[in-house]
This record gives structure tokens, C-alpha cells and sequence, in this order.
């Protein structure tokens, strides 16, 4: 892909990801009423949710009517949503938007990896995935502080202004410069086409070790500021730059796996995986010694390993998929981003019975022991018959 088509499939992706970010430490007031943790956490969860339901139909779209219209109407969604969102007169308005805001932004997901697919194959699809990823480490590491800024003295809804703003723009943008990459003869998709690859055993394995060992940074997005805040003592606005310069480790996995392209998807995986597994252990040391600086170091060392496992997962899932891309890419980011919801749900429902930061330990732990559990014991060769 020509390198200004890389960068615009750059700015279209990174939507979902600063949609996520945006609302990372938010905290919305209504009626003098600022929400609780619950209530807070389930603004990124739904947002996440969208993102998980919205890709099946994101894909099956792409794969049916094309990359352009599948995009453009997303597009519209979201933006109906992001402005829904910065508006809400109360809670239920808000989690609405939310959901609603990733539903659309799911096509963000889905078209621009999908359009990759489409012009490349081997090495260079890896590199290129690995290029696109690294959107979800600049985000992460940017959006949180930024939305801190610009919420303080009560002004929580210039975040999601911000968001539907952006959206619109990028919107208009696409309207511009989408083309349609979608290859002559692409199969037009059945539902039957759903049940035909989860039944694929090597493609389980690398979905399900994939969506768990990304479900800690969701919990993290989700519950982190209120762990760190409880367990260091430190101000929202410390947790939250903390939080996103941890996770320019996630950067450096990412540009790890771009040098290295050449090596395996499955050896990049595992290593990816082995260190982010580490990272999560770090964290359970801060249950005994919750200085800033342990945290700082395993919330680093996990980023790493995600960073490296996200581009090798989609370009593992994708190889060998040129007639199905878009519904091999919604598939995997589908059940990563609902996994990653319903893992942060569990987290901030455990924290109304546990302290924020013993919850956030505990299901991140469970989700990582589910992940090494998929990578290692699930078959990885397609079966004989």
C-alpha cells in the first residue's frame, strides 16, 4: 500500500482506540451526582461492547457491500452516538451513546485491517499490521491525561465533544479518500460461513489466547485509575499519566514485531505472549509491595507483550484467508473486544465486594492463566480429517 494510503487507513483506525481512551479516569456528574465506579467502568465496557458486536456485522458488511459503504456508514453511527454521549442529560443517555458510538467505531476496526488484507500477504501484511497497531499504543498513552486536561474544573463532556468532533472529520475524510479494495471474486458471506471458521481449531486458539491476553488492558483502562489511586495513594491525574507512558511499552512491542517480521507469527506470539504473562505477575507482587515503581514496571513489561502479540495475532488469523478477510478480521477483533468488555465488567463488579486494586489483580491473573491455557493446550494444526 502506497505509504499516504497507510497513513489514511492510520487516522480511520485510530478512532476506536481514542473512542476507548477518552473515557479513562471520565467523571461525569449528573444532578451533582458524580457516577460511581460502576457506573464509570461501564463507560468504557459498553464502549468495548459495541466495538466486540458491531464487528461480525462490520465484516459480513465489508465482505458484501464493499469496504467504502461499510465504512461511511459506520462513520455516520458513531458520530450519532459521540454526540449523544457528550449531551446526556443522565447515566442511561450516556451508556447509550456509548454503545452506540462503538458500534460504528467498530468499523474502524474491521475495514481498515480488511484493506490491508487486501494489498498485502506474508511479511508485508505483518509489517503493515504492526504499523496499524501502533495507533493503539500512541492512544493509549496520550488520550487518558489529554481527557484528565481537559475535564478539570467540572468540564467532563469536552472529552466526548472532542470524540464526536473528530469523528465528523474523519468522517468527511473517508467520504474524500475510501476506496474500494474489496478483490473480484470475494465471497459473498453466509451466516453458515460463521460456523464454518469457529470450527477451525487453529484459528481458536489463536483467537481465544489472543482476546484473553488483551483483556488486562481493558480491565486496566476500566479500573486502573481507581487501583492506583487506592493502593499509592496518588491523584487521578498522576494515574493517568502513569497509565498511558506504561503504555508506550505497547509501542516498542508493536516495532519489535515491524523488525521482525521475517520470523514466525507463532514464535513472535508465544514470546509476545510469555512476556505480558510476566507483567501480570509483577502486578500480583503489588498486592504485598504497591509501590509506584512496581507498578510502573509491570504495567510496562505487559504492554511489551501485548504490544507484540496484537499485530502477530492478525496477521496469524489472516494468513491464508484473502476470500474471507473481512470475516476472519471481524471474527478476532469481535471476541477481543468483547472479551475485553466482559472482563472489565467483572472487574468492577468484584471491586463492590474487593478493593479496586485487588479485583483488577484477580481478574487480570484469571484472564492471563485462560490465555496460556488456549496457547498451550489447544491444538495448533488442523486436523487430519
Amino acid at each position: 500500500m502506497h505509504p499516504l494510503s497507510l497513513a489514511y487507513v492510520t487516522v480511520v483506525a485510530s478512532l476506536a482506540p481514542l473512542g476507548l481512551n477518552v473515557a479513562v479516569g471520565l467523571q461525569p456528574v449528573f444532578e451533582g451526582q458524580p457516577m460511581d465506579a460502576g457506573g464509570r467502568g461501564a463507560t468504557v465496557a459498553l464502549f468495548a461492547l459495541g466495538l466486540g458486536l458491531g464487528q461480525p456485522l462490520a465484516g459480513d458488511a465489508a465482505d458484501r457491500w464493499g469496504r467504502r459503504a461499510t465504512l461511511l456508514a459506520g462513520l455516520a453511527l458513531a458520530c450519532a452516538g459521540a454526540v449523544l454521549s457528550a449531551f446526556a442529560g443522565q447515566e442511561g443517555a450516556l451508556l447509550a451513546g456509548r454503545l452506540l458510538t462503538g458500534l460504528g467505531l467498530s468499523t474502524c476496526l474491521v475495514v481498515p485491517r480488511t484493506c490491508l488484507r487486501d494489498r498485502h500477504e506474508g511479511a508485508d501484511l505483518q509489517r503493515s499490521m504492526a504499523v496499524l497497531a501502533m495507533v493503539f499504543a500512541a492512544l493509549p498513552a496520550i488520550t487518558p491525561p489529554l481527557s484528565w486536561a481537559m475535564a478539570q474544573d467540572g468540564h467532563w463532556r469536552a472529552p466526548l465533544g472532542m470524540l464526536a468532533v473528530l469523528t465528523g472529520a474523519v468522517a468527511l475524510l473517508a467520504w474524500q479518500r475510501q476506496p474500494e479494495t474489496r478483490p473480484a471474486g470475494t465471497h459473498k458471506p453466509r451466516w453458515v460461513s460463521w460456523g464454518r471458521l469457529a470450527v477451525q481449531r487453529p484459528l481458536q486458539r489463536i483467537v481465544l489466547a489472543f482476546a484473553t491476553i488483551a483483556a488486562p488492558f481493558f480491565i486496566i483502562a476500566a479500573s486502573g485509575p481507581a487501583a492506583l489511586q487506592t493502593s499509592t495513594g496518588m491523584s487521578s491525574g498522576s494515574a493517568a499519566v502513569l497509565l498511558g507512558l506504561t503504555y508506550l511499552g505497547f509501542a516498542a512491542g508493536n516495532q519489535w514485531v515491524r523488525l521482525r517480521a521475517e520470523h514466525s507469527g507463532e514464535t513472535l506470539f508465544r514470546h509476545g505472549l510469555l512476556l505480558a504473562a510476566t507483567g501480570i505477575g509483577g502486578l500480583v507482587l503489588t498486592l504485598a509491595w504497591p509501590s509506584i515503581w512496581l507498578w510502573t514496571l509491570a504495567l510496562t513489561v505487559y504492554a511489551l507483550g501485548h504490544g507484540m502479540v496484537f499485530p502477530a495475532a492478525f496477521a496469524l488469523a489472516l494468513g491464508g484467508q484473502a476470500r474471507q478477510a473481512g470475516l476472519v478480521t471481524a471474527g478476532i477483533g469481535s471476541v477481543h473486544m468483547c472479551t475485553g468488555a466482559v472482563a472489565a465488567w467483572a472487574a468492577s463488579g468484584l471491586a463492590r465486594s474487593l478493593s479496586a486494586h485487588e479485583a483488577l489483580v484477580y481478574s487480570t491473573v484469571a484472564a492471563t492463566l485462560l490465555a496460556m491455557a488456549a496457547w498451550f493446550i489447544l491444538p495448533h494444526h488442523k486436523d487430519s480429517s
